[in-house]
């Protein structure tokens, strides 16, 4: 696969990879990637599920004519679909719903928090502007199926925030898996699965990026080689 990105401005990091390894559709879904920048995860996902379906909306023109021009360039485009759209504006006509899966890389630091870049494509990317964790929320219980699944990643900081968006718009975490860059570090992100109608939250094991040695982990390699990582999250 190859993917056209921005010179300058924002460009996605590993979040997306760690995040669609942990995601496999059953067979004919409907999939949904709110945020979706460059295409990353939809094209990923498309690529490794030939009968999966996918909307992908981004409010930035440059980065969601990149995800047109990616999802073409990888012969892709008839089964993914990008909209130029603010996600808050999105009617179930729009995107052919319900979906059965909501997927996001969502903005991670909140408006207020820290120095928002100056660069308008990085700062909307990561700070909360225009789409926060509980109008996402709120956005994925509209338009999912009864028995849809939201998938994302966040700061693990900020795992409370999420929690409390999620329980707010009628979501429960159903599924939840830490990520450490090394062993003995506190996590940096979590993945969470939610649901509308759950069961008990089931923490997976942790995912380690790095071994003691500072090597890659054989679930690091697994990313960027299609690997499913465990029998989690799905």
């Amino acid at each position: 696969m190859t993917l056209f990105q921005p010179r300058f401005g924002y460009r996605f990091s590993l979040d997306p990879l760690i995040l669609a390894a942990h995601i496999l559709p059953a067979p004919g879904s409907h999939l949904l990637d709110v945020g979706c920048g460059c295409g990353i995860i939809s094209l990923i996902l498309a690529a490794r599920h030939p009968d999966l379906r996918v909307t992908g909306v981004e409010i930035q023109k440059t980065l969601a004519g990149l995800a047109q021009k990616n999802s073409v360039h990888n012969r892709l485009a008839g089964r993914v679909r990008i909209l130029h759209q603010d996600a808050r504006t999105l009617s179930g006509a729009d995107v052919d719903a319900p979906v059965d899966i909501v997927v996001s890389n969502p903005p991670y630091r909140k408006k207020a928090a820290g120095r928002v870049n100056p660069d308008t494509s990085r700062a909307l990317a990561r700070h909360e502007i225009t789409l926060d964790i509980a109008v996402l929320a709120r956005l994925a219980r509209r338009l999912s199926a009864p028995r849809g699944r939201l998938f994302l990643i966040f700061p693990a900081d900020r795992t409370q925030d999420l929690c409390t968006a999620l329980a707010a718009a009628g979501f429960q975490a159903v599924q939840t898996r830490s990520v450490h860059f090394m062993p003995r570090e506190l996590p940096r992100r979590v993945l969470v699965c939610a649901a509308a109608s759950g069961k008990d939250c089931a923490a997976c094991p942790p995912l380690y990026l790095y071994g003691r040695d500072g090597a890659p982990t054989p679930d690091h390699a697994a990313l960027l080689h299609g690997g499913f990582l465990g029998s989690c999250m799905v």
